[in-house]
């Protein structure tokens, strides 16, 4: 964000300073869009047990770049 915002005082500046991470499982990929109506508690349980285990995984491999600098480049949308 810091090279599409001016990093002046207020707004910009608190978005020039934003760090970007995205916690990415393959898994979740995979489920479509119908799982978004899906309430049962084994499907839930199961969505938390993947976020937790994803999370954890990011974890180990950033756990250095946390609060210092971006994990993600907005430019890997494209």
């Amino acid at each position: 964000l810091r090279g599409v915002v001016d990093a002046g005082d207020g707004e910009g500046r608190r978005w020039a300073e934003m760090r970007m991470h995205r916690i990415h499982s393959d898994m979740m990929v995979g489920l479509g869009a119908s799982s978004k109506l899906n309430a049962e508690r084994g499907f839930l349980e199961m969505l938390r047990d993947e976020g937790r285990r994803a999370t954890e995984e990011f974890g180990q491999r950033h756990r250095a770049s946390i609060g210092r600098e971006s994990t993600f480049d907005l430019d890997d949308l494209d």
